[in-house]
């Protein structure tokens, strides 16, 4: 989206992120008791880890804060 701002001529850009992939039934959802951990975004990288292991290593604050969870210092609300 941050590319095309300002070229598609729209007052709101939202982002889906997978949803689509999920509802479509294209890509497996982390089960439950992922989610409830926290950790959907580690069976995200599990299962697609070509596709979003560059996307993730580009961004320290996003390492430090997986190092933060894996090691129980930082804990994130359930989402459901």
């Amino acid at each position: 989206m941050a590319e095309h701002f300002g070229m598609i001529q729209t007052p709101v850009m939202v982002g889906v992120g997978a949803a689509f992939d999920f509802h479509s039934g294209n890509k497996r959802q982390a089960p439950r008791w992922i989610q409830r951990l926290g950790f959907e975004w580690l069976f995200r990288l599990a299962s697609e880890p070509r596709r979003l292991w560059p996307r993730y290593r580009k961004c320290p604050k996003f390492v430090l804060l997986v190092l933060a969870q894996l090691m129980g210092l930082k804990k994130y609300p359930n989402g459901g």
